[in-house]
């Protein structure tokens, strides 16, 4: 954005506006270090991306340690959808870093906030982490080197390791590998098991796709399976999916033993209802695919603890996952990019906005 002579470098550092957002109040920049203009012999822009909602003092801490990142050409958006103001007063003393851009939205939905976090970041390369988490100082700089490695990369996902916590009273989700791996093929999408707590996507590849289901992800109907749908659907676009053990977020998510119980029900919903999509959209040859995903991770768990002869668990798995399918099969889908279609509210990705100057 060129400077007009006579206008107050405070007036520039505006946040853009668009359709559903609230008057902006922090400052915008688009991709430098430190306020510093961005040089040729600079790697090429890696954007971040955090969408948060209500968590005020936890975003903070993500927030400080994506900029605390080595990488030399970076930038930082950050998607609010809390209905007070409690997360822009947390992020104001970030007002003056100049790589960080604060949008407030109205919509509820992580699918929702990615897309519009995808609209407004630059980079060729958008890094993911939740509000709940940190991310090591190499972050940006690792995932960077895998989709230059490797071009046919649509979605890369790092480790997730749980922050200290009382084990006795509850756990952290986490995703913990062993060694780095390529998911190349659809039949691989019975494999995908990354979280979005720790998860990459190359632009270009996933605005052919039709970006984030905007009815999957905690806050929408369909309430988790974001990170799962978008890696399913790249594959099926004959992209390929990255795993990496070499990085790692700290994720301090806590539940309870309760709230895990809770967790479980939510996460096969929309599970169940991702995997319907192979049939809505004639993939019959998939078909195994969800029936695989049931067997192995519904289905057989109490089944092993009725042949150990102990009480069954897990059986909030079964009914959750049946319950998504069927919902899953009864709600509209866009074959085209098998993205489940809300009728109130747009669909896909949404369209490039300009930022706005006062």
């Amino acid at each position: 954005m060129r400077r007009r002579q006579g206008e107050s470098l405070s007036a520039q550092r505006q946040f853009a506006r668009a359709d559903g957002f609230t008057k902006p109040s922090l400052q915008t920049v688009r991709g430098t270090r430190e306020g510093r203009e961005s040089r040729q012999e600079d790697p090429p822009l890696i954007s971040a991306l955090v969408c948060t909602c209500s968590r005020d003092r936890l975003v903070v801490d993500a927030i400080s340690s994506i900029l605390a990142n080595t990488h030399l050409n970076f930038e930082l958006v950050v998607v609010d959808q809390s209905k007070d103001d409690e997360t822009r007063e947390a992020l104001r003393p970030f007002s003056t870093d100049l790589r960080l851009r604060y949008l407030k939205i109205a919509t509820i939905g992580k699918g929702y906030a990615l897309n519009a976090g995808m609209r407004e970041t630059k980079g060729t390369v958008v890094a993911i982490t939740d509000d709940d988490c940190t991310v090591p100082s190499n972050w940006l700089e690792t995932f960077a080197s895998i989709f230059a490695a490797h071009p046919k990369v649509a979605v890369a996902f790092c480790c997730v390791e749980s922050g200290e916590h009382d084990r006795t009273a509850g756990f952290v989700p986490d995703y913990v590998r062993t060694g780095d791996r390529m998911l190349t093929t659809a039949h691989d999408a019975r494999h995908v098991q990354g979280l979005g707590a720790g998860i990459a996507v190359r632009r270009k590849a996933i605005e052919e796709i039709g970006g984030f289901d905007p009815m999957l992800g905690p806050g929408s109907r369909f309430p988790s399976c974001d990170d799962r749908d978008i890696a399913i659907r790249a594959l099926l676009a004959r992209y390929h999916v990255y795993e990496t053990s070499v990085i790692a977020v700290k994720h301090f998510g806590f539940r309870t033993w309760q709230q895990g119980r809770q967790l479980t029900r939510r996460d096969f919903l929309a599970i169940g209802a991702t995997y319907s999509k192979f049939l809505k959209c004639g993939r019959i040859e998939l078909i195994y695919i969800p029936a695989y995903q049931f067997t192995k991770y519904a289905l057989w768990p109490p089944i092993r603890d009725l042949l150990h002869l102990r009480q069954p668990r897990g059986m909030v798995r079964i009914t959750a996952f049946l319950k998504g399918f069927i919902e899953g099969l009864r709600t509209p889908l866009d074959k085209a990019t098998m993205m489940f279609v809300d009728g109130q509210r747009k669909n896909s990705m949404p369209v490039k906005v300009s930022s706005a100057e006062s």
